[in-house]
């Protein structure tokens, strides 16, 4: 038996090991969505990985692959017009992979300030977010592509919550990012909309306010294609987001988690409507909907999103968080590799996405190797 700190370590010497001369880490390609994508991603998270076995262990080369991974993100040429990061290439799509690939790298910037002891990456993580309009009206951002084009409203509601929360991590660095969050969240219950077991739905469904939409129609006619869209949809195509929704529920409750930590005493937080969503992960049908999800546990590591939210709300006991970290490990991590790759269509991806675990408290005997 072992604990989850020495599974992140030993993961972790396996990753520096992958670790190439550059300080980037292997791409993958966005999971079950095919989507090509530049080492940016991954090498965001495992900085994440390197700086929590740092912490763990003390050990030097974590603390080196810290550097050498902060130092390879805060290249220019990964911005290559001077504005957002290059997450991907891909016909028909943005390059910036919305405000979620964004999101992920800010994050590890902000790690990688706080561990470095560097304000530049602070700076340059806090530039990069305030690239991205942020419109009051509806409390959403606007994608930016890394030439600096300025791009619509980024329409998957998991998106705006992930960039939220990692603008969070700089809300005690900037004044102007912290009032954009805090406006965020005041309109949360607006924007995050649920089924009515408590589910959050995965498209954006937000409040346009009427006399916006009459002033600047053009700006705003992809929010109100949504609500349109999300009415017209058949009943296989709603049935199908239903599915997906499934599969993000975790994600989206892990980035609240995240939110909860930075701004502990909202009154969002004590919303019934979030109190069921929150318990939603404790019904069997969850269970039963999330165990049949191809989106969960090889793609979104959903048992530590939701031990951490958990966590993060106190909203069970230390049992349940550790049988769900348990149920994440045995789905997914391989003890040959010493990394989370195994029944994953993205290896490259999953075995990043150990860094979500950083989080969480060491639980003791989780599995056996």
């Amino acid at each position: 038996m072992t604990s989850l700190y020495e599974l992140i370590s030993k993961s972790a010497e396996a990753g520096h090991l992958i670790l190439d001369e550059r300080g980037a880490m292997p791409a993958g390609h966005n999971g079950p969505y095919l989507d090509p994508e530049t080492p940016v991603r991954n090498t965001s998270h495992w900085l994440i990985t390197f700086a929590k076995a740092y912490e763990i262990t003390g050990h030097e080369k974590f603390l080196t692959a810290v550097q050498r991974t902060a130092d390879y993100l805060a290249q220019p040429r990964h911005r290559p017009g001077g504005a957002t990061f290059l997450h991907r290439q891909i016909e028909n799509k943005d390059q910036c992979n919305g405000l979620i690939g964004q999101a992920w790298t800010i994050e590890a910037l902000t790690v990688a300030a706080d561990v470095l002891n560097r304000p530049d990456l602070y700076k340059l993580a806090e530039d990069v977010f305030l690239l991205h309009p942020f419109d009051e009206q509806v409390a959403l951002w606007e994608r930016v592509d890394p030439d600096g084009s300025e791009l619509s409203f980024d329409r998957t509601f998991n998106h705006q919550l992930w960039f939220a929360a990692t603008g969070g991590l700089l809300a005690n660095q900037n004044n102007e990012i912290e009032q954009q969050i805090r406006i965020f969240l005041e309109r949360l219950s607006s924007t995050l909309q649920t089924y009515e077991s408590g589910l959050i739905r995965h498209p954006l469904d937000p409040d346009v306010p009427l006399l916006s939409y009459v002033k600047h129609p053009f700006k705003y006619k992809g929010l109100i294609a949504n609500l349109v869209l999300n009415s017209a949809r058949p009943p296989q195509r709603k049935k199908s987001l239903q599915k997906k929704s499934v599969g993000y529920h975790g994600f989206n409750l892990y980035a609240l988690g995240m939110l909860k930590e930075q701004f502990p005493r909202r009154k969002y937080w004590q919303n019934p409507i979030f109190e069921r969503t929150l318990s939603y992960v404790q019904t069997d049908e969850f269970r039963e909907q999330i165990a049949k999800s191809d989106i969960a546990y090889t793609f979104n590591p959903v048992g530590f999103e939701i031990a951490f939210a958990q966590e993060a709300f106190d909203n069970t006991d230390s049992t349940s968080c550790k049988e769900w970290v348990s149920e994440q490990l045995d789905r997914s991590f391989d003890f040959d590799s010493m990394l989370m790759i195994k029944n994953a269509q993205d290896q490259n991806t999953l075995s990043a996405r150990l860094y979500e675990a950083t989080r969480l408290t060491n639980y003791q005997d989780i599995i056996n190797f």
